[in-house]
């Protein structure tokens, strides 16, 4: 007993002296822009909160509406959908997700016409059923490869539409439960597989990336947060260039808009959490670039909340 007890006091002790990251003091808002000229590359890094806070908070905002579309899409879908088999009763809908870079681009071709690509992402569904011979319960999963479309665009609203799979989407469907006799798992599976099929999550992304995010569609609300005057290197006004290449009117360029979204988890022991991070990444016909991601500043010590410091939320605190 001692022996164990020295033991546990040894852990606690390690633990407790051990050098972690316990909270975010505050926000950087960091920019790197890029020049492609005479076969080399000039970069420089800027860290402008008042400019790209905002690109943040849209980046935030569009997976915010698109994920939430996509969750009303699929929980219609699973109710409609099982509403006809007495194999298993919806329960809830734990998520439906669009994982991983939203990526457009935009291509001006040399006659004028303009075509778009979406894709570099995959689709996340998870459902709890129940009801299956009368008791038992099952968690059901869907998934998709990572999806590539040729799409319609409106240069004026920066809407993009009428989506077509031009990547082979491929859909998995998974059933985990116990207590069910096989021939019913793949009843169940068979039903899951009538619900969310390749054309089913076109039209379902179709759908979401048509929702207005505020007043602007996703490729205008990117454009809305683009400033001029701010991001430029080598003479070069990176703000117009972008918001030239959304617009297409250069002929032979394109322009690649790629979003991304993710958690970090800065503080591991017994107590942690996450922080907010997104990113947006501009490729304008390999000549320039942008890259803009809010970064976290962590210090050091008992944890607290990030924003209940000396000047609160205008301190740059983030809290998630």
């Amino acid at each position: 007993m001692k022996q164990l007890i020295t033991l546990l006091i040894l852990c606690y002790s390690l633990s407790a002296s051990a050098y972690y990251p316990t909270y975010v003091s505050k926000t950087d808002h960091l920019i790197a822009l890029s020049n492609h000229s005479s076969g080399t590359w000039n970069s420089i890094t800027l860290n402008n909160a008042a400019a790209g806070k905002p690109i943040h908070d849209e980046i935030k905002n569009i997976y915010k509406i698109i994920n939430r579309e996509l969750f009303l899409l699929a929980e219609q879908a699973m109710k409609d959908g099982l509403s006809g088999t007495s194999l298993a009763d919806f329960k809830r809908l734990e998520y439906a997700d669009m994982v991983g870079k939203l990526e457009t681009k935009i291509i001006t071709q040399s006659n004028g016409i303009i075509s778009v690509e979406v894709g570099g992402f995959y689709l996340n569904v998870r459902a709890q059923l129940d009801g299956i011979i009368g008791f038992a319960k099952a968690d059901a999963k869907v998934s998709t490869s990572q999806l590539r479309f040729a799409a319609d665009y409106d240069v004026i609203t920066g809407r993009i539409y009428n989506l077509r799979d031009i990547g082979n989407m491929q859909v998995y469907h998974d059933l985990s439960a116990s207590g069910i006799i096989d021939n019913i798992v793949v009843g169940i599976v068979e039903v899951l597989e009538d619900i969310f099929f390749a054309d089913a999550f076109e039209e379902m992304v179709d759908d979401a990336l048509n929702k207005l995010i505020g007043t602007e569609y996703y490729i205008g609300g990117v454009d809305s947060v683009i400033e001029e005057g701010i991001w430029i290197i080598d003479g070069v006004d990176v703000g117009i260039k972008i918001k030239e290449a959304i617009k297409g009117v250069n002929a032979d360029k394109y322009i690649v808009l790629a979003l991304s979204e993710w958690d970090e988890r800065y503080y591991e022991g017994f107590k942690y959490r996450y922080y907010y991070r997104n990113r947006l990444e501009i490729d304008i016909s390999n000549e320039f670039t942008f890259d803009y991601g809010n970064s976290p500043v962590y210090a050091i010590g008992d944890w607290i909340n990030p924003c209940a410091g000396p000047g609160g939320s205008s301190s740059g605190c983030y809290e998630p």
